[in-house]
């Protein structure tokens, strides 16, 4: 039996067909579903509204679907994660990103005065930094204002307001960084910057595009030493690998092999910067002689092959090559042999047609 679905929403079903030897139910003590049909027609209005789908789900026993954020709650956000936005701030503001002409010319525009204190950021700018945008999940100002609350930094202060962060003028600058850094060269012509750069090679890849992540992963698992940190700043070569400036000079042998031998971090490859330019110097020159090798290679196979080129006679029309005249020589007979053979095709055809002739002759002469 067809129900209308009117009826349906309201719990009304279509009675099933009884199959044939089937014995029929005994509905004494139940409602027959002609009854609950008249009874929810009789309940039905021509003029009532269709029922919601709350009510519908409410009817039905269906529980309502909550919808899942792709970004985690605050509450959910782990300790290390919160760490890592810490490092991303501080990178923000080191004393090289306050050297550095980009870095400097950043926090300059963005400097505000909160309650008489000067230089402070307000932290929707933070949030616009590539070392904070890059991390995943995306950071919000609250995520920022519970990881500078939760996780302590040496040289970060929060405003009272919750919405500005700051260097802490004790910090800055360090006693250790000169005001002219970027200019200062030691005797071998290395920048004071270089003497404190490293390559690295992280064990994940793709962790060099978040610079945070970085300088977090070489504080926590690096067993850098004390004069090393804080991390001044992570340039990225390309994905998997890049350039980190820490704050102490890397160049004493004793104290660099003494680090690399403990194998920190866990995984990675790790190297000075001057190391890497002497390794990356060494293999351009290497590509360079190979290269120069197989283009003379190549220009000594295209010699050789014009040489037996050249020992090879070809005729070329118009030229006198010594093939000249024994090609013409074949060319004029073959002529020859052509115009004797048409010779002797005429010859054949020319007695094929005067036999007949002569001999009605020969019967014409024995009749007389």
């Amino acid at each position: 039996m067809f129900v209308p679905r009117s009826l349906r929403l309201k719990g009304v079903k279509e009675t099933q067909k009884r199959k044939i030897g089937q014995p029929q139910s005994s509905g004494a003590a139940q409602v027959s579903s002609e009854d609950a049909l008249v009874q929810a027609m009789q309940r039905t209005s021509t003029d009532s509204v269709a029922p919601s789908p709350e009510a519908q789900a409410e009817e039905h026993g269906d529980k309502p679907t909550v919808l899942k954020s792709s970004k985690p709650a605050t509450t959910a956000a782990s300790l290390e994660y919160l760490a890592q936005v810490v490092a991303g701030i501080e990178l923000i503001f080191t004393d090289y990103a306050h050297q550095d002409k980009d870095g400097a010319k950043w926090l300059q525009e963005r400097h505000r005065t909160v309650d008489g204190e000067e230089e402070y950021v307000h932290l929707t700018a933070i949030l616009d930094h590539p070392n904070i945008a890059t991390l995943k999940p995306q950071a919000t100002q609250s995520f920022l204002r519970k990881a500078l609350q939760e996780v302590f930094s040496p040289s970060l202060e929060l405003s009272s307001s919750g919405f500005y962060v700051r260097r802490l003028p004790s910090t800055y600058p360090a006693p250790f960084v000169p005001s002219n850094s970027f200019s200062i060269t030691d005797d071998d012509g290395l920048s004071f910057w270089d003497q404190r750069a490293i390559y690295v090679e992280p064990h994940i890849r793709h962790m060099c595009k978040t610079p945070a992540k970085v300088a977090h992963w070489l504080k926590e698992h690096g067993g850098l030493r004390a004069k090393w940190l804080p991390v001044q700043a992570v340039r990225m070569l390309y994905n998997g690998c890049a350039f980190v400036i820490l704050s102490g000079n890397v160049m004493h042998e004793d104290r660099w092999k003494k680090w690399r031998a403990a194998g920190k971090p866990d995984d990675w490859r790790v190297m000075t910067k001057v190391e890497n330019l002497k390794r990356t110097q060494e293999y351009e020159r290497l590509v360079r002689e190979s290269r120069t090798e197989i283009a003379k290679q190549r220009r000594d196979s295209r010699e050789g092959g014009n040489e037996d080129r050249r020992s090879v006679v070809r005729y070329v029309p118009g030229t006198s090559t010594a093939g000249d005249g024994e090609q013409a020589a074949n060319r004029k007979k073959r002529k020859r042999e052509r115009s004797k053979t048409a010779t002797d095709m005429a010859d054949d055809e020319a007695d094929t047609g005067a036999a007949p002739e002569g001999n009605k002759n020969r019967a014409n002469k024995r009749r007389a």
